[in-house]
């Protein structure tokens, strides 16, 4: 007949034996999170091993004489960097995050899978990646119109534009009653070099771009679009809402 003793013996030995089955298979649920995070990445930014350039726009200060960056675009960046370091991914190593001013070599944009941050108003890499007409669904222009400023968003789908509040209310007299801006995220072949992958990441406004960099620094959303994927190409529009007091700051985001 066991006595207390054993019996309290045999208690704590199956505690400890559940304690580290459960630890044991929380670790292997970690693990298999990370492999699809990893392979979702792979297949969004680029084949696992190659690596990725992050390229964010920069602004000359002629009174300063000197480059600024966006906060909207350096915010993304680290996004994305906390993102891919959270995948294992190592800066400096596996990914690069550079101003568009400093690539200067056509090399970087053929030979590295290409995050562009911000749209062609700023971003000098964005147009010198994305110069033709596009065969995506929705694109972005810099504004030709003498005088105009910021983005052009357009659904090459529906052949109409895209407008942000902002846009609503300086073009077409609207109320802006409400305050929401428009990011565009997509996913294609590198015309520079098909085996590798062009991602662009650009609001119509900072708040757009902010909001498409947390949607896609999120396993499950790149799950999401995976199977969206058309020939290779994934191409969609998000909507963004933010406050008056705050535009930088993306409250609601959900695809368009």
């Amino acid at each position: 007949m066991a006595g207390p003793v054993t019996d309290l013996s045999i208690n704590l030995l199956a505690t400890g034996l559940g304690a580290a089955m459960a630890h044991s298979a929380q670790r292997a649920r970690t693990k298999i999170r990370k492999q699809a995070t990893r392979k979702r990445i792979g297949d969004f930014f680029g084949r696992a091993g190659e690596k990725i350039l992050v390229v964010h726009s920069s602004i000359y200060d002629e009174p300063e004489r000197a480059y600024n960056y966006p906060a909207t675009d350096t915010r993304s960046a680290r996004i994305l960097a906390q993102f891919f370091e959270e995948s294992n991914l190592r800066e400096g190593l596996d990914f690069t995050i550079v101003p568009d001013r400093g690539v200067v070599s056509e090399s970087l944009l053929r030979e590295n899978n290409v995050v562009a941050l911000c749209g062609p108003a700023r971003n000098s890499c964005y147009r010198r990646l994305v110069s033709t007409p596009s065969s995506m669904r929705y694109d972005m222009a810099e504004n030709p119109n003498p005088g105009g400023r910021g983005n052009l968003l357009r659904d090459n789908l529906r052949n109409t534009r895209i407008y942000s509040s902002r846009q609503e209310a300086a073009e077409r007299g609207v109320a802006e009653d409400s305050h929401f801006d428009y990011g565009l995220v997509a996913s294609l072949p590198n015309l520079r070099n098909p085996s590798k992958r062009l991602v662009l990441l650009a609001g119509i406004h900072g708040s757009g771009t902010v909001a498409a960099a947390q949607f896609v620094a999120n396993s499950e959303n790149l799950g999401l679009l995976s199977h969206r994927q058309q020939a290779g190409v994934i191409c969609e529009v998000l909507h963004v809402k933010y406050l008056e007091e705050d535009p930088e700051t993306p409250i609601d985001v959900r695809l368009a």
